[in-house]
């Protein structure tokens, strides 16, 4: 049912997303967060002798890939099912959470893109869990750096706009008190 002209407290439930994708954007959610703390607690370790460094960027990277995978399938979800409508709200607000929502699936596969391609050079390599696969072109130092830049760069767009994101979530179920948040709502 929806709920356009209604009050701004009306709480009845929006035609909401369907399951399988409301599954998606919890489980990138939950993901990205892990993987961002994760990442931010191996920066402060020494990357050539710790071991910890070692097992919080085993963990880093399978995760994101898996970040990068289900943001991939997301996509195509998008892209061949019909969504629901719109939910109404003034036009500034729409177009800002329409932006935003599409830079952070361009940054949910860019961030993990840029490390992929980073392991194609030298020996890095691809690790996702226990499997490895070594890089398949030979060591490239300053694209290695440029690359490693972008990658820690775009993450904190990504983190930023997730942010944004969320806030903008909260705002609408605290203290505008629609139900916009209830579209995702797996229940």
């Amino acid at each position: 049912m929806e709920n356009v002209g209604l009050p701004s407290n009306s709480r009845l439930r929006p035609v909401s997303y369907d399951l399988l994708s409301i599954l998606i954007h919890w489980t990138i959610f939950a993901l990205v967060v892990t993987v961002c703390t994760i990442g931010f607690l191996f920066y402060q370790l020494d990357y050539k002798t710790s071991q910890a460094y070692a097992n919080y960027y085993y963990w880093h990277r399978s995760l994101g890939e898996i970040i990068f995978v289900l943001t991939i399938i997301s996509v195509f979800r998008r892209t061949t099912r019909t969504p629901p409508p719109d939910f109404p709200d003034v036009p500034w607000r729409a177009t800002a959470a329409r932006v935003t929502k599409n830079l952070l699936l361009v940054l949910l596969i860019l961030v993990p893109a840029f490390k992929l391609w980073r392991g194609a050079y030298g020996t890095m390599g691809w690790t996702f869990f226990a499997w490895h696969v070594p890089g398949i072109w030979p060591l490239n130092e300053p694209l290695g750096r440029f690359l490693t830049a972008a990658h820690y760069y775009s993450a904190l767009a990504l983190i930023f706009l997730s942010a944004l994101h969320s806030l903008a979530a909260l705002w609408h179920h605290f203290i505008k008190r629609d139900s916009l948040l209830d579209r995702m709502n797996p229940l």
